[in-house]
Formats: structure tokens, C-alpha cells, sequence
């Protein structure tokens, strides 16, 4: 029987005052990206075919996040905070159970309804933490914005790469927490742009932000152009190693 996830909507309490709130938006930022992580992590494993090394990079994505959410709960404050995390460590358990589940060693391909799971608790772990990102402020936040833009796109790149029908059966549209690459890709490059002319007075963000640049000119074709030339193991490594560059980015800028 097919099991539904259901979005988690965040209490109103959580919208009110945020003057003594103790979460810093950067670590709240760093968690939002892991949850586009375990789900490129996931993907990546299926589309590689249960090898190994795969197996081990989804476990220490998982292991990151674990991290992350602990530091959360130590610099939560009683009120608005703990009740966020609360919210967040229920379906970070739920999430990680269905990350760890990946069928493809035991079964040869990856269980439906264990993807579905999945999709389901990433896009309501999404939409609890962007509600609480949004009062909350951060020196580098359009670099940690950037990241998580990034990553998500990775993450969809390998659903699509993993799924049989390229990812037709699970939807489209805000709904069902896919985006479109035709939207996505010239979206990022204006926001990569815009972002290098803020950070131009500053030499080390700059030389970051120019590799990551370097990097995103050779893979968006290939985002843009999936059917016709899909490359889900250099899209993982490229944009594994630009999201390391923007978060290099977003700490010196944080400093």
C-alpha cells in the first residue's frame, strides 16, 4: 500500500517576533543545502548502481546532517526556536530512515514508495526551514542562498537521472517540489552574476565565485539539454565541488 508523507505545516508561533532568536541564519542555511545533499546522495547511488562509494558518500552526507541539526538544538533558545527544532529533528528522523533505505544493493533497482518517501519529507523539510529562514538574517545570505540553489538543482539533476521516466510520474510544478531546468538554469545565472558585481571588491570571494562560474559554463548545457546529453556523474562532481566554493565564499564573507 502506498504510504503518504504528509507536508508539515509550521505553527504560527514560529512567524511571531524574532529579535532574541539564537539561530544563526547560516547554520540554518547549511541545513536547508544538506537536505538537497542526502537527496542528490540518494540519486546519485541509484544511478550509479549501488556501488559503494556511492553507499559511503550518502552515509557521510547523512552523518553532516545529523551534525548540523545538533548544533541547532544546543544554540536553540526556549520558545520560537526550540519549537522550530522540534519540527525539524521529527522530520529529519523520518527523512534520514527513507534516505537510508535505498534498495538498490538488496533489490537491483530502488523501491518506489520508498522515493516517494522521500520526495515527500524533502519538500516538507524544505518548506519548514525556508519559513524560518525568512526571519532570520545573515551577512552571507545571498551566498548560502546561492549554495542551496545550486545543490537543489544537483539533486534534481539526479532524481531525473535515476527515475525509469526521467521523473515524468512525479509531477511538476511547486506542488510537487520539482523544478523546471529551462527556469532554473537562466535563474542562477543571473543570480551568479548579480552576486560576482556584490562581492567584486573582494579578491578572495571573487577568485571562488570566478570557479564556480568556470565550472557552471561547462555543465548548464547539459542541465538545459538533459534528453540529449545527460552526464550525471560530472553534473555530481562539478556542482559537489562548486557548492564546497560558494560555502568557502560565504564563511570569508561571514568572517
Amino acid at each position: 500500500m502506498k504510504r503518504l508523507v504528509p507536508i508539515i505545516l509550521l505553527p504560527l508561533l514560529l512567524v511571531a517576533g524574532t529579535a532574541s532568536a539564537a539561530l544563526d541564519r547560516m547554520d540554518i542555511d547549511q541545513l536547508m543545502q544538506n537536505v538537497w545533499k542526502v537527496r542528490t546522495a540518494f540519486h546519485t547511488y541509484t544511478v550509479m548502481q549501488g556501488d559503494a562509494t556511492y553507499m559511503e558518500r550518502l552515509e557521510e552526507v547523512i552523518a553532516d546532517t545529523d551534525d548540523v541539526v545538533s548544533d541547532l538544538n544546543e544554540s536553540a533558545q526556549e520558545g520560537d526556536d526550540q519549537a522550530f527544532m522540534e519540527l525539524v529533528n521529527e522530520s529529519w528522523e523520518r527523512y534520514r530512515g527513507f534516505a537510508e533505505g535505498n534498495t538498490f544493493a538488496e533489490m537491483g533497482y530502488t523501491d518506489h514508495y520508498t522515493i516517494l518517501d522521500l520526495e515527500n519529507e524533502a519538500l516538507a523539510l524544505h518548506r519548514l526551514i525556508d519559513q524560518r529562514r525568512q526571519d532570520v538574517s545573515g551577512k552571507a545570505e545571498d551566498l548560502t542562498d546561492l549554495a542551496i540553489r545550486l545543490q537543489r538543482l544537483a539533486s534534481e539533476y539526479m532524481y531525473t537521472a535515476a527515475a525509469p521516466d526521467a521523473g515524468a510520474a512525479g509531477g511538476t510544478g511547486a506542488e510537487s517540489g520539482r523544478i523546471e531546468f529551462v527556469d532554473a538554469v537562466p535563474d542562477f545565472d543571473a543570480r551568479l552574476s548579480a552576486i560576482q558585481k556584490v562581492w567584486a571588491g573582494n579578491p578572495d570571494i571573487s577568485r571562488e565565485l570566478r570557479s564556480v562560474a568556470s565550472k557552471w559554463a561547462f555543465i548548464r548545457e547539459s542541465l538545459v539539454k538533459f534528453y540529449e546529453n545527460s552526464v550525471p556523474f560530472v553534473v555530481q562532481r562539478y556542482s559537489e565541488q562548486m557548492v564546497e566554493s560558494i560555502n568557502t565564499a560565504a564563511e570569508m564573507a561571514g568572517e
